[in-house]
């Protein structure tokens, strides 16, 4: 299966690139890399930070997904 879907669950789940660098054993930057290649293959937006804070947020496509 494809690693950037894990890293999306991982990221839902968690609401944190931290937790889910964490969770998935790879460097934190990476995370937000993996998330771009899905949002740009499938032309949607998916996670948002919170304004002034390290908080995530699924967007409703995200919900969706």
């Amino acid at each position: 299966s494809d690693f950037r879907l894990k890293v999306f669950q991982s990221v839902a789940k968690n609401l944190s690139f931290t937790k889910a660098s964490q969770e998935l054993f790879v460097s934190q930057a990476a995370i937000p890399k993996h998330i771009q290649e899905l949002e740009t293959y499938y032309a949607g937006s998916f996670v948002r930070s919170v304004e002034g804070s390290k908080i995530f947020v699924l967007t409703d496509a995200g919900e969706i997904s």
